[in-house]
Order: structure tokens, then sequence, then C-alpha cells
């Protein structure tokens, strides 16, 4: 067996990476490096518009205004995602049975075709 024999006294069951927990860790990754991105997307546009170069007029002021809101809803919705994805995380053990990894395997390759 390998290194930590800490346990209950559970049968020799073979655990693996689980393979959900592995793609929720790297998705948390990767929206944590694009975070700052993310949350700033509409910045350089707003700034732009708040401005008053970029387009004047009674439709410009009422665009500008809906940019505005949704310039600072972006880091509120970045943040949601990663809040969503570690509590996803949180709730999938790193390791599990064999048959639990083929199971969660076959689960995300359905996921990802869109079943």
């Amino acid at each position: 067996m390998s290194g930590s024999s800490s346990g209950s006294g559970s049968t020799s069951t073979s655990m693996v990476t689980n393979p959900m927990h592995e793609a929720l860790s790297q998705l948390y990754s990767k929206l944590q490096g694009d975070a700052a991105a993310m949350s700033d997307a509409l910045k350089p546009a707003n700034q732009q518009m708040a401005a008053g170069g970029a387009w004047v007029g009674p439709a410009a002021k009422s665009w500008g205004s809906q940019l505005d809101g949704h310039s600072g809803d972006c880091a509120t919705q970045v943040n949601a995602m990663l809040a969503d994805v570690s509590q996803a995380l949180a709730a999938e053990p790193a390791q599990v049975t064999t048959t639990e990894a083929q199971e969660k395997a076959k689960l995300m390759s359905m996921m990802e075709r869109g079943y």
C-alpha cells in the first residue's frame, strides 16, 4: 500500500485520482489566472464612454449608463464563478475508487457532448 495507513481499516480498495476533482481544480486555477482580466473587461470602454468623447447624445447616455452597470457587475460575476467552482471542488474528494473514477469520467464525457 502507499505510505499512509492511518485509516479506519477499510478493505484494500485501490484509490485513484478523481477526474472530476482534477478538472475542477484546473478550472479554478484557470479562472483565478484570468479573474483580473475578466473583472476589468469592460473598464476601458466604460472609461471612454464616461469621458464623453466616444459617442454623445441621448442614446449614448443611456447606453453608457448600461455599460457602467455591466462594467461594475463583471467583478461580481467573476467572484461568483470562483465561489461556485470552489464549492464544487470542495464537494469532490481528491481520491476515489477506480470504479468511481470511471463513472465520473463517463459522466464528464457525457457532459462535454451535451447529454
